[in-house]
This record gives structure tokens, C-alpha cells and sequence, in this order.
């Protein structure tokens, strides 16, 4: 497949899983670790005309929008606790989309050793700085049809 279909079938998972996360909520948020999982297996193995690192950084913008769109669409109270469920599912599907990610790099042939690394090592990376950015976004939130006040 074309990094073009692949991209896009990627992007329509995240778009179905914010929309299912708003009017079906806590949905979206529990499909949170499968989304991961779809996303990495098609940037991972799915796609392999991209370069290993264009890989990882692919697929850590496409988790790092999940997650600002899951944070701050998702139904419920957009408190702590929700924002450690959120959390929590987020980590339960990074860590096979991870593991998926890898194969999917080391499985590409015609790459560096030395590329490979960096595309192992800009993924959590990136994570890590999205998390510092947008950790807490969404926290407090209201939306006009659901306040009691």
C-alpha cells in the first residue's frame, strides 16, 4: 500500500475513535489501546515504501493527535481521575504499538543500522515530549450542554 492510503486509513481510525469518544463516551477512551495497536500495524508493516524514522515520527504524531483529541472531546468530567484513565489507556497501547513499531524496522532491509536506532529512539522521544506539552490539556473543561451550574 501507498504511504498516501495508508496515512489516510490511519487518520479515519483516530477521526471514527474522537467522534465515538464524543457522543459514546467512555468508548473512545477504552478503544484507546486497539486504535494504537491498528495505527502502528499500518505505518509499522503496512506501509513500507517510508523510511524507518519518517515511521516513527508518523506515528507519533498520529498518537500524539489521538491523544489531544481523545482529552479534549472525549465525554465525561475532563477531571484528574479521567485524565488518569485516559493515561492509562494510552500506555496500554503504547507499549504493543511499540513493539509493533520496532518490527516494523527492523523488518525493512535496505536501512542503516544507525537509522534504525534513531527511528527506535525518536518514537518514545517524542512521546515523552508530547506528554510534557499536552499532559494536561483538556483538564477542567465543560461543555455548555452538561453543567450543573
Amino acid at each position: 500500500m501507498n504511504n498516501i492510503k495508508t496515512i489516510s486509513i490511519s487518520f479515519g481510525i483516530i477521526l471514527l475513535n474522537e467522534i465515538i469518544g464524543h457522543l459514546f463516551a467512555p468508548n473512545g477512551i477504552m478503544l484507546t489501546p486497539i486504535v494504537l495497536i491498528l495505527i502502528s500495524v499500518f505505518i509499522g508493516f503496512v506501509n513500507d515504501e517510508l523510511k524507518p524514522i519518517w515511521k516513527s515520527v508518523l506515528l507519533a504524531v498520529l498518537i500524539g493527535l489521538h491523544d489531544i483529541g481523545i482529552k479534549l472531546y472525549s465525554g465525561g468530567r475532563h477531571d484528574p481521575e479521567g485524565l488518569g484513565w485516559v493515561h492509562l489507556m494510552l500506555f496500554i497501547g503504547l507499549m504493543p504499538a511499540y513493539g509493533i513499531l520496532i518490527a516494523g524496522i527492523f523488518k525493512s532491509k535496505n536501512e542503516s543500522k544507525q537509522n534504525k536506532l534513531i527511528a527506535v529512539i525518536i518514537f518514545p522521544l517524542m512521546i515523552w515530549i508530547h506528554l510534557l506539552i499536552f499532559g494536561k490539556i483538556g483538564l477542567g473543561r465543560c461543555y455548555c450542554y452538561d453543567w450543573n451550574g
